[in-house]
């Protein structure tokens, strides 16, 4: 992703969260929360088409791409405390964007700070409950690199560097570990869970068992596509996303 839009930090306990504004300031928050051990880069290709909809927020977690080091390892549920902080800031509701362990973390920021969420989008969710080890789902992520086009496998492996194994191990255990499901009945806010349709990582039984522990849960395959969908069908994602956006109340 160009590193343009309007740069901006968000600091609380200790740990700083990267925000990258693009679009008008005025529209429809739209929040993009990317997965373990990358960055933002993988979602470029996705923001100006929401962007020409509404102000779109790239958030880089701490220790993850570009975004200052903490000096210990946040849990899931760290994330999520630091992302609902954020959200506070903002003028309104926001569209919450989650891909892979991201999508943990809004669906945690969403049960915690239900006001702080207009519809969530849980893109290539993790982690499926019979699957929950590190050797399984490290196959599951060599599956995904071998279908991959160069592009996206260069737009996520680059971002791996940057952040380093140290970090996305000691990440790992809280991921693997997340109630996601239990996470998922205290979300009221209208929920899309999207996948591509040859996921390896997030696989229809499970996107069909997270679906229906939402109570208001849909779910979209998005043809051709794998875990990395919105880097490989842009256009299919933000269509699904603007089509899931609820009315806003007067």
């Amino acid at each position: 992703m160009k590193r343009s839009g309007v740069l901006s930090e968000f600091e609380r306990g200790g740990a700083t969260l990267l925000d990258r504004r693009h679009g008008p300031a005025d529209g429809t928050p739209f929040v993009l929360v990317h997965g373990i051990g990358v960055g933002c880069s993988y979602f470029g290709r996705l923001v100006p088409l929401l962007a020409a909809h509404g102000t779109v927020h790239v958030v880089g977690l701490p220790g993850f791409g570009d975004a200052p080091r903490p000096s210990w390892d946040l849990t899931v549920e760290e994330h999520a405390l630091l992302l609902a902080g954020f959200l506070g800031t903002l003028p309104g509701p926001a569209v919450l964007i989650g891909h892979s362990m991201g999508a943990q973390v809004v669906l945690q920021a969403a049960a915690d700070a239900p006001a702080a969420a207009r519809s969530l989008v849980l893109i290539g969710s993790v982690t499926d409950p019979e699957e929950r080890t590190a050797p399984m789902q490290a196959l599951r992520l060599l599956q995904d690199v071998l279908g991959e086009p160069p592009a996206t496998n260069w737009a996520v492996l680059s971002e791996y560097a940057k952040s380093g194994p140290r970090r996305y191990l000691a990440t790992l255990p809280s991921m693997l570990e997340h109630p996601t499901e239990a996470v998922a009945r205290r979300v009221r806010a209208p929920a899309l869970v999207l996948r591509g349709a040859d996921d390896p990582i997030c696989r229809l039984p499970w996107a069909r068992r997270l679906t229906a522990a939402l109570p208001q849960g849909r779910l979209v395959q998005v043809p051709g596509g794998r875990h990395v969908v919105m880097h490989t069908r842009p256009r299919a994602v933000a269509s699904a996303v603007l089509a899931h956006l609820p009315p806003v109340l007067p």
